[in-house]
């Protein structure tokens, strides 16, 4: 289980949003409808107009403990993301602030997203080129550290995409279906498989498992309410950015869970164990917010809450 929950924990802004007193329980489902914030109507013809994640993580690294917030603000209009403001802090230290740009070509299709501190400095970057519709690289600069950097290509070929990494023998190939939905990730070095997820859906659009062999192994099915998911339209205009830009050992049931179901996310069972989530509608069964709040001890225990609000 702790694996899906680091998971959680690191979806960015193309996978969803930017990274980064604790219940020992595990929190149920609210089942009722409505909340004390009612998201900002209860109409039922608005749109999304800010999403909020907030975090609140503890670990113990070798024996040190640390404790990190992350609050987040994705600023949307007409159901597209046009900024997001991200402020995080590390053991009582002070907030830093980071702003996010984001630039579309005429399409609508995110060219680049560059983060800028309170000081005026761009700490990192993405640019995406495209080919026909279709990207075709996307280049990552974190102006700190250059391990972190990488160059991505991409060659399509009928329902597959491969993704190479410029200098690395790692590949990795996505397989979408006939409703460009990605079902398979499989991750290579050199010629030999290494990884690999698959994923399966419902009719209704919301992911049912998720199952990945090779270094890491693990077993997932989710549950969702039978609430529209307001941020599947948000985050869908560039659906597979979220895919392509991740780590090859990322997994990617938790992202399409989150961000690309029909229905909003509120548990799941993770190799056997199962666990829910606390979430809270208005009166016309938009979410409002939504809870996952563990404890592992000391080891580990976070918070993470999201808020949503709408407009005309």
């Amino acid at each position: 289980m702790k694996k899906l929950i680091l998971v959680l924990l690191t979806l960015t802004l193309f996978t969803a949003c930017d990274n980064e007193p604790i219940d020992s329980d595990l929190l149920n489902q609210d089942q009722g409808g409505g909340s004390d914030d009612d998201g900002g109507s209860d109409s039922s013809d608005l749109t999304l107009s800010l999403y909020e994640l907030d975090t609140k993580v503890n670990i113990s690294f070798f024996g040190f403990p640390l404790e990190t917030i992350t609050n987040s603000d994705l600023n949307i209009t007409e159901n597209k993301i046009n900024s997001s403001t991200t402020a995080a802090s590390a053991n009582n230290s002070p907030f830093m602030t980071e702003n996010q740009i984001i630039t579309r070509n005429g399409s609508g299709q995110i060219t680049s997203d560059i983060s800028v501190n309170s000081e005026g400095v761009t700490t990192n970057e993405y640019i995406i080129s495209y080919t026909n519709g279709n990207i075709s690289q996307i280049t990552y600069d974190y102006f700190e550290d250059d391990e972190d950097d990488y160059i991505y290509n991409f060659t399509y070929n009928g329902n597959t995409i491969n993704r190479t990494e410029v200098g690395s023998s790692i590949s990795t190939i996505f397989t979408l279906d006939g409703s460009n939905r990605v079902i398979k990730k499989e991750t290579f070095d050199g010629e030999f498989s290494i990884q690999v997820e698959n994923v399966t859906y419902s009719a209704s659009g919301n992911i049912t498992s998720s199952t990945t062999t090779g270094e890491t192994e693990s077993t997932v099915t989710y549950e969702f309410d039978t609430n529209v998911n307001p941020l599947k339209i948000v985050f869908g205009d560039n659906y597979t950015l979220g895919f392509l830009t991740d780590d090859y050992s990322d997994e990617i049931g938790p992202i399409i869970a989150q961000f690309h179901s029909t229905n909003n996310w509120n548990g799941a069972t993770f190799n056997g164990d199962a666990f829910d989530f606390n979430l809270q509608y208005n009166s016309v069964g938009r979410i409002t917010q939504r809870e996952m709040i563990y404890n592992y001890g000391e080891d580990l225990s976070f918070e993470v809450r999201e808020r949503f609000t709408y407009v005309n």
